[in-house]
């Protein structure tokens, strides 16, 4: 026999879910009733809404918030207040803040007891004036006891319990001041939020900003904020991103006795004469200073700043080594040690005014002094390899310096085509007479053919090459220091050749055809055992004494001025055959020739008289006396 169902079977699955939906109905009912009731004296009362919500913000950061705008609180969907036009401002002026509106969201638990507490607010539309020299931090907020507290103590550990929670700055500006800068320091655009939640926890900063125009996106942590109050020190990291500056940090930061960071910087920028531009100072760099890159431990302070383990790229030159930077009394000093394998100072120089004008002449423009007063420098450079316009070295080692507007070059020794280089140079700023220049240099066996292939104001020279001299001038321009040169110089060339005249065939063949040796030696060259020549300077023209060139068949003796101040030249050479040569002869042959004329345009000009005199069809021609074919003048000679 089959058995009955019972009557009452279990609920089906939709009934259960029903009943929990309203279950669940019933208890936001009941907790938003709860809400209402425990809120009610600020639902239904703006001034104490906007009273407690003040009175809580000093208590927490010690500003002082003002505020006549609408207040409204709002339940759902998470209980958070509204007020509008709202500022704040802490008691020593550092720091001021006005808003459009204050969106504050509250913890949700306190509410059931009554209390309002806020989890994190946002600020919409902030402007705020921040004085870089002011400490806005009262004694009596939650702050302020944390950082007045000594380090250590119960009151520390206290203080640092306290609640905080998160901001957000929606579209917000700042306006830095301080002491130290020129001018004031304008940030916009900024979309940032700080996330503190208690005092003895770490902080963090994320969002972007817009610095001039270009918008950088920020992340900051700093791990104990409330050890760097009280003069400790913390473990902080930064990351900037623009296009600008590219920027990541890692280190320790000491807020006391001064502010001192250490730690690993790595750091880039296409250009950092923009970046310095950008920061509001407009400074005559010496050098495009792009394509910067850095890498290296730092130790920064108030006035100092040490770089070590460092690798800086810099205009595609690379270094390795370290700087440091301390304030002056009157400028900052910039000192170190770098080495590269190749350094370019192309880039550096490329700024620098033309020399020659486009007139082919020394160039008027006037010196721009005020690099001379940017930084005082002591830096010292080691280099592989050093190119520069127009011809490179080896091996240097150089210092430069700059001190009281004093800019000194030393070059302590490098190798420069297959010989060696040294030499030093100073200029330094005069009000009166523009700048003044003092230099000297010292070669020993350099291949002149090598540094030089185009050639000397048109001909070709080779031969090892040494020499020293000093000069020194004044002047506004390139053309006022070539005009007040003076000094002396003293060459010497070893088995070389001069281009673009054979003296051996003119000697040879000068009895022969004299006429037309103008055309047939400017083919092939002379080569010489020894070549010697001395320069003595005054006002910009060099006296060109004591020439000499010998070969084992010619002898050359010259002598001229050089024009420095007007780039032009007025040689006089005369060849004979050498002593040494073989079947001397007691009436040895003569050539004569001068070599005049601009620098670019040099003119080879053998002189005619000689030549004349050396043919034997028109020897009687120059013989004969200028006036022998003139009629007699009225009165001189003849019968009265």
């Amino acid at each position: 026999m089959a058995e009955m169902a019972p009557l009452a079977s279990a609920p089906s699955r939709p009934s259960r879910k029903r009943i929990s939906r309203a279950l669940g109905v019933f208890g936001v009912l009941i907790a938003f009733v709860a809400i209402i009731a425990a809120s009610a004296p600020w639902v239904f009362s703006t001034k104490a809404l906007r009273d407690e919500i003040v009175a809580q913000i000093r208590q927490m950061t010690g500003l002082v918030a003002i505020s006549q705008g609408k207040a409204v609180f709002v339940v759902l969907p998470q209980p958070h207040i509204n007020i509008e036009d709202i500022g704040f401002t802490d008691p020593s002026g550092a720091l001021s803040i006005d808003a459009r509106v204050l969106k504050g969201y509250f913890r949700v638990a306190p509410l059931f007891l009554g209390r309002l507490e806020i989890a994190w607010a946002s600020l919409g539309q902030p402007k705020m004036v921040i004085d870089l020299d002011g400490r806005p931090l009262p004694a009596d907020s939650a702050i302020g006891r944390a950082a007045y507290a000594k380090s250590d103590s119960a009151q520390a550990f206290s203080a640092d319990e306290a609640t905080l929670g998160a901001v957000s700055l929606i579209n917000g500006s700042a306006r830095l001041k301080s002491k130290l800068a020129t001018s004031d320091i304008l940030i916009d655009a900024i979309n940032v939020t700080l996330d503190w939640r208690k005092l003895g926890a770490a902080a963090s900063v994320t969002g972007q900003a817009r610095f001039r125009g270009e918008t950088a996106n920020i992340a900051a942590r700093i791990a104990r904020p409330s050890d760097l109050l009280r003069g400790g020190q913390s473990a902080i990291s930064l990351q900037i991103a623009s296009p600008a500056l590219t920027l990541s940090t890692e280190g320790a930061l000491a807020s006391a006795p001064r502010p001192q960071y250490a730690g690993h910087i790595v750091a880039s920028a296409p250009s950092v004469r923009k970046l310095v531009e950008s920061s509001g100072y407009f400074v005559r760099l010496p050098g495009p200073f792009d394509d910067f890159a850095l890498t290296c431990d730092a130790s920064i302070g108030a006035s100092n700043a040490a770089f070590s383990a460092l690798r800086l790229r810099l205009d595609g030159n690379d270094f390795e080594g370290a700087l440091a930077i301390q304030a002056g009394e009157k400028r900052p000093l910039a000192s170190g040690t770098l080495a590269t394998n190749l350094l370019s100072l192309r880039p550096f120089l490329s700024t620098l005014p033309t020399m020659v004008g486009r007139d082919g002449q020394w160039s008027r423009d006037l010196f721009d002094l005020s690099v001379l007063g940017l930084v005082d420098l002591d830096l010292r450079v080691s280099a592989a390899r050093v190119i520069l316009p127009r011809f490179a070295i080896e091996d240097a080692a150089f210092s430069v310096m700059n001190k009281d507007s004093r800019l000194d070059f030393n070059l302590a020794q490098a190798k420069a085509y297959r010989g060696s280089i040294k030499g030093r140079a100073s200029f330094a700023s005069a009000d009166e007479s523009g700048l003044i220049l003092r230099a000297s240099s010292a070669l020993s066996g350099v291949d002149i053919a090598a540094a030089a292939p185009g050639g000397i104001g048109g001909s070709k020279f080779a031969g090892a090459m040494t020499s020293s001299g000093n000069i020194e001038s004044s002047g506004a321009s390139m053309s006022d220091l070539m005009r007040n040169l003076d000094g002396q110089a003293q060459f010497t060339l070893a088995h070389g050749e001069v281009g673009g005249i054979d003296l051996e065939q003119a000697l040879r063949r000068i009895d022969k055809r004299p006429l037309a040796l103008a055309a047939d030696i400017r083919h092939g060259g002379t080569t010489f055992e020894s070549a010697s020549f001395g320069l003595r300077i005054a006002n910009g023209l060099a006296d060109i004494e004591a020439g000499a060139l010998q070969s084992p068949s010619v002898a050359l003796r010259f002598d001229g001025v050089a024009d420095l101040a007007e780039r032009g030249l007025n040689l006089h050479a005369v060849a004979t055959p050498s002593a040494s040569g073989e079947n001397p002869r007691r009436e040895a042959p003569t050539f004569r020739f001068d070599v005049i004329g601009p620098w670019d345009d040099l003119a080879f000009l053998p002189d005619v008289g000689s030549l004349i005199r050396h043919s034997g069809a028109a020897a009687p021609l120059l013989s004969r006396k200028p006036d022998a074919d003139k009629p007699s003048a009225p009165g001189a000679g003849g019968e009265n």
